[in-house]
């Protein structure tokens, strides 16, 4: 039988442990999450902007079917 060793990837453990104490201040919650780290962004200066919905797949076949 093979053994698998486990690796550790510092980077990835760092990861980790932010996600899990960021989830844990915000309880949980990933709209109060989304709103502090947005405002974060802005105090720094960034821009937010804002991207276009994808539009499902059906919807835009039938927009297809339509203009054909």
């Amino acid at each position: 039988m093979n053994s698998t060793q486990l690796w550790h990837d510092p980077i990835v453990e760092e990861i980790h442990a932010t996600r899990e104490r960021l989830a844990e201040q915000y309880h949980n919650d990933l709209v109060a999450y989304s709103k502090a780290a947005e405002l974060h962004c802005q105090v720094l200066g960034f821009r937010i902007v804002e991207s276009p919905r994808p539009q499902p797949f059906q919807e835009s076949l039938q927009k297809v079917e339509v203009a054909a």
